[in-house]
C-alpha cells in the first residue's frame, strides 16, 4: 500500500467510545481517523476524560513538495489544538516517524501536548521519539 491507507488495515469497531480511568488521570484514547472530527473528543470528553490521547500515523509521500507538507502538519496540528480549547482539557498527540516503504513514505513525528487552551506546553523534534511530562489541570 503506497500511501498508508489505514481502511487496507483496520475495520471499522462498534463499541463506541471509551475512557480509562488510571490513578493519574481519567484518559480518553481515540484513533488517527477520530483527530478529524470533533465529535468523538466531545463525546469522550463528556464521558469524564481528563485527558485525550491521539495516537495516529501521519506523513507524506516523500516526493512531495515541502509546501504540501507544512500545510499538511499545520492541518494537523491545528485540529488536534482545536479539540483541547473546544473541551477544556490538554491533548497528547503522538505521532510515529521514520521512513517506510524504501524511503517513499515518510511518516513526520512532531508529537506534542496542548494544554487546555490550546498552546502547545511540550513538544519534540520530527524525526526523533521522546516523552514528555504532564501535569494534570
Amino acid at each position: 500500500d503506497p500511501q498508508y491507507y489505514e481502511k487496507f488495515y483496520f475495520t471499522p469497531g462498534d463499541l463506541g467510545y471509551k475512557v480509562f480511568k488510571t490513578r493519574f488521570a481519567t484518559l480518553g484514547v481515540l484513533i488517527c481517523w477520530d483527530q478529524w472530527y470533533p465529535e468523538a473528543a466531545r463525546i469522550t470528553s463528556l464521558m469524564g476524560a481528563e485527558i485525550l490521547f491521539y495516537p495516529t500515523a501521519i506523513g507524506w509521500s516523500t516526493a512531495q513538495d515541502e509546501l504540501t507538507n507544512q500545510e499538511q502538519y499545520g492541518a494537523w496540528q491545528t485540529i488536534q489544538r482545536s479539540h483541547a480549547v473546544a473541551n477544556g482539557i490538554p491533548v497528547v498527540s503522538v505521532n510515529r516517524c521514520g521512513l517506510e516503504q524504501n524511503g517513499a513514505m515518510k511518516f513526520w513525528g512532531g508529537s506534542f501536548v496542548a494544554n487546555p487552551f490550546g498552546a502547545i506546553s511540550a513538544t519534540n523534534a520530527f524525526s526523533t521519539p521522546s516523552v514528555a511530562a504532564l501535569n494534570k489541570p
